[in-house]
Order: structure tokens, then sequence, then C-alpha cells
């Protein structure tokens, strides 16, 4: 069974050890007790390693600021070794307007975490932000508060569209050379994830997911490139349009992977047991809360996704189109009794299914690289408000 987070056992407090060293950050040890009364909002996003400061900043009686750290270097190997493995630990990140620069995000309790993912060079980290600030990040956020002992969703932030990744930029290449190209750019990071994976014990199948991401994006290219070398143009679109609604899933499973993964995983199974006459109506759709509506709408997902709703609103009515067989489909071919009529571009040329599919898997790509420790060398693609697919 696919599992995101390993086996969890129950440990007495009055057994654990504490650190005679270590020194407490009284702020975070108020926060830690007011969310636990459900009185805290937390913001589940993902943010760059190098926006968050390790450990904490006090305040001393004179007025003079203190960096306090409690990380010892030795002791981050367990945890290295457990993310090669596949766990995704949530950094826990407070606001502190001590930090340098007039403030920043401070990571107390989990600086060991924080120290492993820089060891391995995974740049953008899973964290949890509490007491968020409703402001646009690099990366979309969810804020959820308890709803007894589950989540609920309270709020959802798209993240800061400043630029949108892509191999080819502006660079008109037709799907002949384009496609096989982006094909190899998938082929390349499901071996690097293989690498960076470490099967020691740990019952995780993230990279597992990964992997499967990725590869199932690549038969996606690669059937889209044999019905277009087969003149079935149209039903190239619909796969394209599989391809992006696949993506907008695996944004927000890697958003935050204990969170998401293991609801989209419920939703499925749900969804395949139902029938028309006990629909909605088994006890398990409670543990979602109401998370359900924001995993199964596409254009709720498509507004937190780091292409875009303006991506989304240039392709998705075409392609919908397509997929749903409106009479324009028809019409192309009702005109005469012939049997292989030249399908039109006018909705959906070339160089847009191009622009779309380069889009598509930058975005896929970079994000998968960044957990296999290192980032996808790909182009800034500035011109996301006149350049559309």
């Amino acid at each position: 069974m696919h599992r995101r987070l390993p086996e969890v056992r129950e440990v007495h407090i009055p057994t654990l050890k504490t650190d005679p060293t270590f020194v407490f950050d009284n702020k975070l040890v108020s926060t830690y007790a007011a969310l636990n009364r459900g009185e805290v909002k937390v913001g589940v996003t993902r943010m760059a390693t190098t926006e968050i400061h390790a450990g904490f900043f006090r305040r001393e009686a004179d007025g003079s600021i203190t960096h306090v750290q409690n990380l010892k270097k030795s002791r981050t190997s367990g945890l290295t070794e457990a993310i090669r493995n596949g766990l995704r630990p949530s950094l826990d990140l407070q606001w502190s307007p001590h930090a340098p620069g007039g403030g920043g995000y401070v990571c107390a309790d989990d600086e060991y975490s924080l120290a492993a993912y820089r060891d391995l060079n995974i740049a953008v980290v899973p964290c949890r932000v509490l007491r968020p600030k409703p402001i646009l990040g690099s990366e979309a956020a969810l804020w959820i508060e308890p709803k007894g002992k589950l989540p609920k969703l309270v709020r959802t932030i798209p993240p800061e569209l400043v630029a949108v990744a892509t191999y080819f930029g502006g660079r008109e290449v037709g799907p002949a050379i384009a496609i096989p190209h982006l094909r190899e750019r998938c082929e390349a990071t499901m071996a690097r994830i293989e690498v960076f994976h470490k099967d020691e014990g740990y019952d995780v199948h993230y990279h597992q997911m990964l992997h499967a991401v990725v590869r199932r994006h690549a038969r996606a290219l690669d059937t889209i490139q044999v019905l277009i070398g087969q003149g079935r143009r149209e039903h190239g679109l619909a796969i394209c349009r599989l391809a992006y609604e696949a993506f907008l899933n695996f944004y927000l499973d890697w958003l935050a992977p204990q969170l998401i993964g293991p609801r989209l995983q419920l939703i499925a199974a749900l969804r395949q047991k139902e029938s028309a006459t006990n629909r909605g109506k088994d006890p398990a759709w409670d543990m979602l809360t109401n998370f359900t509506s924001l995993l199964e709408k596409t254009s709720e997902k498509a507004r937190l996704s780091p292409l875009g709703d303006w991506f989304h609103d240039a392709i998705y009515h075409s392609l919908s189109l397509v997929v749903h067989q409106s009479y324009s489909e028809l019409e192309l071919e009702a005109g005469n009794f012939a049997h292989d009529v030249e399908q039109s571009q006018e909705n959906f040329s070339d160089r847009r299914l191009v622009q779309c599919l380069d889009m598509l898997t930058a975005a896929l790509l970079t994000r998968v690289s960044n957990e296999v420790g290192g980032p996808e060398k790909v182009r800034g693609f500035d011109e996301v408000s006149d350049e559309k697919p």
C-alpha cells in the first residue's frame, strides 16, 4: 500500500530524555500551546531554505538581539537518511521581527530537518507557517485550522506569478523536435530519482510517486507524438489535457506531501468503490472535512497552480471542447464523405501545443528535481501576460 509516513509508535512522555543544554524559544512554546487549543491557524506551503533562519532570535534585557541555535551538526545523519528513503518532514516556522533585514521566518523546533535538507541540496522545502500572513509567496499556501482532531481548510492563497519556467523560451520549435526533447528530460529526471532514493527500512513511497508522475507524463508525451504522426491530432490534444490535470494534482501533493497525498489517495479509493446509489454516503468522506472541493475541482487547483489562472484560461476551454466533443469537432468531418479530413489548427496550433507542453513539463520537472538534490536547468519565461499558449 502506498504510504507517506513511516509507522507511528506511541511513546510515553516520562520515558523521553531531554538535552539539558537545549534553549527553549518561549514564543514558540506559547504558540504550540495555543495551537493545541485550536486557536492558531497554520499555513501549509513550500519555502526556499535561503529564506529560513535556523534557531530563533531573542531580545535581551539590554536591548541587544541574540541568535540562539540548538543544532549539533553531528546529529543530522539520521534525518538525511530518512529523507533519502522518502520522508519529507515539514518545518514549523514563525515570523520574527528580530531576524536580520527587518524580520524573517525562523525555524526553532526543526533545525535538524532544515540542516538535513540543506545537506541534500533540497532547496524548497515543506513548511507549516504558524500564524501565517496573507501575503503571496513563491508557492501556493493552504491555511488550515483544527476541526476536532481533523484539519479544516480555511483559506487558499495562490503563488506570486513572476515567471513561468520553460525549456524553449520564446523560440518556435515544432512538435517533432520539441516532444522528443521533453521526453529525454523526463528520462533524465527519472534516473536522478532512482540514484537519490535509498531503500533502507522505511516503508514510505514518496519517491516512487515522483517517479510514477514523471513516467506517466513521459508516456503522455509519447502518445501525443504518435497520434500527431498518425494524423490523430484531436486525440493528442485530449492527452494534453490529461497531462495538465495530472500536473495540477501533483502540485498540491508536492506542496504538502504528508497532508495532501493521503487525502488524494482516500478520494481515489472512495470514488472507485462508490456507485450511483451510495454516492457520498461512506463515513470515510468525513475524514476529508472540506478538502474535497479543492482536490476535485480543476478550476480550484488551477488557481493555486504555478502556471497560474492565465495558463488555465488560455488552454483549458479549447482542450475541453475537444475532450467533450463539441459539435464543432464533428463539423470538421461532416461536410462530405471523405475518410481523411485535414484537421483545423485554428483553436490550438502546433506552436500553442508545444508552448503548453514545454511549460507543463518544466513546471513538473523543476519541482521533482528539487526533491532529489538539484535544480532543473530551465529558462525564465517572463511574458506571462502577453505570450500565452
